[in-house]
């Protein structure tokens, strides 16, 4: 797919003559399928194409603060109609990170929300959201917020004072994501997780967090295995193509791991922020449809 850095006005009609191209696509979810909490014009008519041409997708989100089961739910009242199982989370991450690593029994200290049902707690790891019991923790998990920044903070920077090779756990790396009034945002996981770092780097001590979400490859390391497990093929990387709205997130992250990008105006990128950034999409699009 050759680079178009001209601004082409829907998505919809460029799948109409390129849908051959490609063997799946995935989809950012909020700022591109859904805007300002409803559906963004021709979600619903993509979305019908391509259920009626078989062509596998998925969505991926950096919204670790819902398990993928409310996040269906949110689409769903926006007559999206999608299955939770069509959703890979930044903190479905962390099951194949419990798989890979040496974890104890100890607990795990969540700051703030991480879904209904809990993704560490479907990941089989064990955790407490108890200030008091954080010393006893083997490490921290960056969720999202619904907890109190300040004394949180402080308390998780001592934790790392007293235990410098800890586990900083990060599944959402956005610094911010979109917030519920046009041109407002809100501090996202991996704003706090930095301001964290940071914090503990001014101190003397180097901490290194591991990021599941995009711009990073796990979150894509699961998409392509369920695609391949889904096609029970080899799906070639240049043929799957990321939809998004956030050129360090999706458009990164997607260039990265070797999918074709295409980014859409609906979300929190301009033309003006694309026009400053070394990062360029493969595509533009004004909208989906």
């Amino acid at each position: 797919m050759l680079l178009n850095t001209d601004v082409i006005s829907t998505l919809h009609e460029w799948l109409r003559s390129h849908l051959d191209t490609l063997d799946a696509l995935v989809f950012d979810i909020d700022g591109v399928l859904l805007v300002n909490g409803r559906a963004a014009p021709g979600s619903q008519d993509v979305l019908a194409m391509l259920r009626e041409n078989r062509m596998p997708f998925f969505l991926l989100t950096n919204d670790g603060d819902h398990s993928t089961e409310e996040k269906a739910q949110i689409l769903n009242a926006a007559d999206l109609q999608i299955h939770h199982t069509e959703i890979v989370s930044c903190a479905d991450g962390l099951v194949t990170l419990h798989m890979d690593e040496n974890f104890s029994c100890d607990p795990f200290f969540i700051m703030g929300n991480l879904g209904n049902p809990c993704f560490a707690q479907k990941a089989g790891l064990h955790t407490t959201r108890d200030l008091s019991q954080i010393d006893h923790s083997q490490g921290i998990i960056v969720g999202e917020k619904g907890y109190d920044w300040e004394t949180t903070i402080n308390a998780v920077v001592n934790f790392f004072i007293q235990k410098p090779d800890a586990r900083l756990i990060v599944p959402n790396p956005d610094e911010y994501y979109p917030g519920k009034t046009s041109g407002h945002i809100c501090i996202g996981a991996g704003g706090v997780a930095r301001f964290i770092v940071r914090v503990l780097e001014t101190y003397g001590i180097g901490l290194s967090p591991i990021y599941l979400g995009k711009p990073f490859s796990p979150i894509f390391q699961k998409t392509h295995d369920q695609l391949e497990t889904l096609y029970d093929k080899s799906i070639p990387r240049n043929r799957v193509l990321m939809v998004g709205d956030f050129i360090r997130s999706d458009i990164q992250g997607a260039r990265d791991y070797g999918y074709c990008s295409a980014l859409v105006l609906t979300g929190v990128t301009t033309l003006d922020m694309l026009a400053r950034s070394a990062v360029r999409p493969d595509l533009i699009f004004e909208k989906l449809g």
